[in-house]
């Protein structure tokens, strides 16, 4: 094994070696700066993720602590819900590290199903409404058709879609709309959130859909988190053979519209609703709402 691994790094140096001698003095530092720039990004990026680890694992500590001394019955269930959801928190960041990484290494596998897009959206929108209440925010929606048949693999879609709509929820201010709308084209059909909150910086936008980088706006710190869920979205919708794109004014709001080619795969049962029971998929809502809660 330490012998293949030596044989790896071999051939890496070799290859930047070849790349770098063909290169003009400036190539050269440019390509340094952008290699330093990532290494700073990346341990940022470690920064991040131990902070948001870190946060929830010190709520559970604390809470088992003031047990160890004593137990509060009026107060167990109301503290037994608040390490649930530190719980959800972790178990969110941790999937989304491991499901980005198997995207980003072409391991992540999407199994196509034909299903009624528009319902499936509808459904998710239903489910996620208590979750908007909670800062009283509405969550409007339209489409320009009643029926639109797609291969998508619906496990993934549904993070795809709970992302975005818990993204806009984060970042919105209470007493607003977070509106999504869907449009059909002859070969396309386009998912579009929209908020009304802080909104992205220009000089960052760029770089949102990168998981080693996350957004600096807000010197509060008021909305935390590593930012990796818009890398996840970015991915399984490449997944998909579909695009993201970006629309941002700070302090306005942002819209993501993904667009997706409306394809079909042979032998799948079409279906007009989602064929998961609510009740199955209730800790999944959980977990990827877990930081909606104040």
């Amino acid at each position: 094994m330490e012998l293949v691994k030596q044989n790896q790094q071999e051939n890496i140096k070799r290859k930047l070696k070849t790349e770098l001698e063909g290169l003009s003095k400036e190539e050269v530092i440019e390509k340094y700066m952008d290699l330093y720039e990532n290494k700073i990004a990346q341990e940022d990026f470690i920064l991040n993720i131990s902070h948001d680890l870190r946060s929830p694992l010190s709520v559970i500590l604390g809470i088992l602590q003031c047990y160890k001394n004593e137990y509060d019955e009026l107060k167990a269930e109301e503290h037994m819900n608040i390490v649930k959801r530190n719980c959800y928190k972790i178990l969110k960041l941790i999937n989304n590290i491991i499901d980005s990484t198997k995207l980003q290494q072409r391991h992540f596998k999407i199994n196509r199903q034909n299903i009624d897009i528009i319902n499936l959206i509808e459904w998710n929108i239903s489910s996620i409404d208590k979750y908007a209440k909670i800062k009283n925010i509405s969550l409007v929606f339209d489409t320009n058709v009643e029926e639109c048949i797609v291969a998508v693999d619906i496990s993934s879609f549904d993070r795809i879609i709970m992302n975005l709509i818990s993204n806009a929820i984060k970042f919105s201010k209470e007493n607003s709309c977070v509106f999504i709308n869907t449009w059909k084209e002859e070969k396309y059909i386009t998912i579009s959130v929209k908020d009304e909150g802080i909104g992205i910086p220009q000089n960052e936008q760029k770089t949102i859909f990168n998981r080693f980088i996350q957004s600096t706006k807000n010197n509060r710190n008021e909305y935390s988190g590593s930012g990796i869920g818009l890398d996840l979205v970015f991915n399984l919708v490449k997944a998909h053979g579909g695009v993201v794109e970006l629309t941002s004014t700070e302090g306005l709001g942002s819209e993501f519209r993904i667009k997706m080619p409306i394809v079909k795969v042979e032998d799948s049962m079409k279906k007009d609703k989602h064929s998961m029971d609510l009740s199955s998929k209730v800790d999944i809502f959980e977990v990827e709402f877990s930081d909606i809660y104040v």
